[in-house]
């Protein structure tokens, strides 16, 4: 099979980051990493306007330009290239302004390693990929609107539709002698959650005489479901009105895809940390509420690094989705899985009563991660180290909890590995 090859542009006035950079790229056997350096932001716009680039990897602090301008120097070169920031400074602040001006990710330099570059940029491709899709979908809603490719719909005061246009006729599966006998009207065309919602337009159009644009589900007469984007005018001299309505189906996956990616990782399709850190705060008072425990327990794969050096980063990706797999399967249907990164793991255990109900779990992992698996045709048996904290034994405080799971981890690591450890206070880290 041939390899893909992927040409990425590193602007980046550092030689020894820059050489890093190609070194963690060059272990990859496929696709195969091409880097090119920009050591100033004025040298990698000409290299953009120049030649073809699979993605960018940006330094903010460059000779000739510092922060988020060299962000938008690069956008307005070069809109469509998937674009990395690779910074020298831990500032969530500016990570989340650079995430906003369409980068794709913000990796702080000394805190990736080449499993996580590779990721991040495989990640990025992905999601400009996605975005594009989405701009491209709302181009084209655009051109049909403006060329009349519209659901256009005729009714009375009483929500009967009388006529439509073969737009509206195609959406909704009926025919114009339907509707000219009146059998027709709008609550027929709604699934029942979203009736009431209908009956507030209705009083709003009844009010003002006409309905902003707002997104809704319809029914067609085959009981499949589509979404609009629907608004309505009352006709001059009528009690009656003209409604508009575009198939935004497209454009509501596509929406549903981004925020997809945005709450999980892309590898396993689990919560990300940040979708993670809003299931711990709401375990967290549900646990409170309740007066039941919580447990959060920490995990990575024991001599994981040894699969990727062996067998390459794609049998380390396999390896990692059969292990996200088989986490789902050991827990109950109320915990959560997340990957955090890399081989690690963290999984949220909700409404427990005490410490053996933990373990009871934990040792479904360890019996789960142990049975054999074949990984680009060779047999694995995995095995992982696990550190646990409890809510509130250990601390009400999420910060410590995660501090003392990984304390934890670390101590069972100590103790051979293929096991767990709970903290206590009389754990000694080095």
């Amino acid at each position: 099979m041939k390899k893909s090859n992927l040409r990425v542009l590193a602007i980046e006035d550092s030689r020894d980051d820059a050489d890093l950079v190609r070194i963690m790229l060059r272990r990859v056997q496929d696709p195969v990493f091409t880097v090119v350096n920009a050591q100033r932001l004025a040298e990698g716009i000409q290299y953009l306007q120049e030649q073809t680039f699979d993605v960018v990897l940006l330094d903010l602090g460059l000779p000739d330009s510092i922060g988020i301008d060299a962000v938008r120097a690069v956008r307005k070169v070069c809109p469509e290239v998937p674009l990395v920031v690779l910074s020298g400074l831990d500032d969530e602040e500016v990570a989340i302004k650079t995430l906003q001006m369409d980068v794709q990710d913000y990796l702080t330099k000394g805190k990736f390693d080449g499993n996580l570059l590779v990721r991040s940029i495989r990640y990025a491709r992905e999601r400009k990929r996605v975005i594009m899709e989405l701009q491209a979908s709302e181009a084209r809603f655009r051109r049909l609107s403006e060329s009349g490719i519209i659901g256009i719909a005729y009714f009375d005061i009483n929500g009967r539709i009388s006529d439509g246009n073969d737009t509206f006729l195609k959406m909704i599966g009926y025919s114009r002698e339907e509707l000219e006998k009146s059998l027709v009207r709008w609550d027929h065309l709604l699934p029942p959650e979203w009736v009431p919602n209908m009956l507030k337009v209705a009083r709003e159009f009844t009010e003002t005489g006409r309905v902003a644009p707002y997104e809704t589900e319809y029914l067609a007469q085959d009981g499949s479901r589509f979404w609009g984007l629907f608004g309505a005018t009352r006709i001059e001299g009528t009690a009656g009105g003209i409604a508009f309505i575009v198939d935004i189906t497209k454009r509501k996956k596509l929406e549903e895809e981004i925020r997809h990616m945005a709450n999980h990782d892309a590898l396993t399709g689990l919560p990300n940390r940040r979708l993670f850190m809003e299931l711990i705060h709401f375990g967290l008072e549900e646990a409170s509420r309740n007066k039941k425990k919580m447990g959060l327990l920490f995990l990575d794969l024991d001599r994981f690094k040894g699969v990727n050096d062996t067998l390459g980063h794609e049998a380390g990706d396999e390896l990692l989705k059969t292990v996200a797999e088989r986490l789902k399967s050991a827990v109950r249907k109320a915990d959560a899985v997340a990957r955090i990164g890399g081989d690690e793991f963290s999984i949220l255990l909700a409404g427990i009563a005490g410490p053996e109900d933990i373990t009871e779990i934990v040792r479904k992992i360890l019996a789960a991660m142990r049975e054999k698996c074949v990984i680009a045709g060779r047999d694995f048996h995995i095995t992982t180290s696990m550190g646990i904290s409890i809510y509130p034994d250990d601390s009400d405080d999420i910060d410590t909890l995660f501090r003392y799971a990984d304390i934890a981890l670390y101590r069972a690591k100590d103790q051979g590995r293929n096991t767990f450890a709970f903290y206590n206070p009389d754990i000694t880290v080095r």
